[in-house]
C-alpha cells in the first residue's frame, strides 16, 4: 500500500524543489501538500489542523529573519507535530538546520555534539527542536530532526537572483579557496527523503536527529565555477567561517548515497533540472 505523506510547509523554495521532484511520485508515495494555494489550506499558526489521515508527516514550515519572525518556528514546528497526531501518522520528519550547531568547531559535527548556535536563527531552530523533543516525550508518532545543510538551489549562494552585471562577492578563507560548507542537490534530497519516509512507514525505528546533505563538503567557489555564475573575491576579512560540514555516517547507514553526490557540477544540474 502507498504511504500518503502530509508536506507542510510545500511553498517555500525546498517544498517547490520536492512537488517539481515528486509530479510524478513512486509508486509506493502519495504527496498531500500543504502550503498556500497548494493542496490542504491551513494557516498553521491560527487554526487547528483541518484533518485528514496521513501515515507520516514532513514538516517543512519555518522562517527566518528574511520571511517572518524567527520565534514563529517553535509554533510552526509543534503545530506540525500535532498534525501528524491527528492524521494517525507514525511518524514526524521535522526540518531544522546545521545551524543548531553553531560555527566555531572546524571537525566534522556529529549529531551527538552538543548544539552551540551562535546566531538568531540556529538558536530559533535549537529552540523549535527543543519544544519538539518536550512533545516527544508523550507522544505516540515518532519523531526525527532533520539538521539539513545547504540545498543546491534553496541557498543564498545559488538560489539568490542576482542583475547580470552583478558578479557574487565570496570571501577567501585563509590558506586559500573560498567557504567550505555540506551542500546536497534537490533531486538527491527528494531520493533521500523518499528513503527515509518508506522507513518510517515500515516501522522502521529513526533516530531522534539526522544530519541531513551529502559528503563530501563543498568549497564554495568550486560550486560557483560549476554554475558559470560570475563571480570575485572581495577583501580579506575577521570573522570569516572556513569550513562548516555535517558528519553524515548515520545517514550514509539508513541511505547510502552516490560517491559523486557532492560533485559540484552534480550538485548544479540537480538545481538546474527542477528550476
Amino acid at each position: 500500500m502507498a504511504t500518503r505523506l502530509l508536506v507542510l510547509g510545500s511553498t517555500g523554495r525546498i517544498g517547490r524543489f520536492l512537488r517539481r521532484a515528486w509530479e510524478t511520485p513512486p509508486e509506493d508515495l502519495v504527496p498531500l501538500w500543504h502550503g498556500r494555494n497548494v493542496g490542504v489550506p491551513w494557516d498553521m499558526l491560527v487554526e487547528p489542523f483541518p484533518g485528514g489521515r496521513a501515515d507520516v508527516v514532513l514538516n517543512l514550515a519555518g522562517v527566518t529573519d528574511r520571511t517572518g519572525r524567527l520565534s514563529d518556528n517553535v509554533p510552526l514546528g509543534l503545530a506540525g507535530c500535532h498534525a501528524a497526531e491527528a492524521a494517525g501518522a507514525r511518524h514526524v520528519f521535522l526540518l531544522s538546520s546545521g545551524a543548531v550547531y553553531g560555527s566555531a568547531r572546524t571537525c566534522d559535527l556529529l549529531e551527538t555534539d552538543g548544539p552551540a548556535p551562535d546566531h538568531p536563527y540556529g538558536q530559533a531552530k535549537l529552540a523549535m527542536e527543543r519544544a519538539a523533543l518536550g512533545w516527544a516525550e508523550t507522544a505516540r508518532p515518532g519523531l526525527t530532526l532533520l539538521r539539513l545543510g545547504n540545498v543546491a538551489g534553496a541557498d543564498a549562494l545559488l538560489g539568490t537572483v542576482r542583475p547580470p552585471d552583478q558578479p557574487v562577492i565570496l570571501d577567501p578563507v585563509p590558506g586559500g579557496g573560498g567557504p567550505v560548507r555540506t551542500y546536497i542537490g534537490p533531486l538527491t534530497l527528494a531520493r533521500v527523503l523518499e528513503r527515509l519516509v518508506w522507513l518510517a512507514a515500515q516501522g522502521t525505528e529513526l533516530p531522534r536527529v539526522l544530519n541531513l546533505g551529502a559528503p563530501p563538503a563543498v568549497d564554495m567557489a568550486d560550486l560557483l565555477d560549476a554554475a558559470g555564475l560570475a563571480w570575485r573575491w572581495g577583501p580579506r576579512r575577521e570573522g570569516v567561517i572556513p569550513r562548516v560540514a555535517l558528519g553524515l555516517e548515520r545517514l550514509q547507514a539508513l541511505c547510502p548515497l552516490p560517491a559523486d553526490a557532492a560533485r559540484p557540477a552534480t550538485l548544479v544540474a540537480e538545481w538546474r533540472t527542477l528550476s
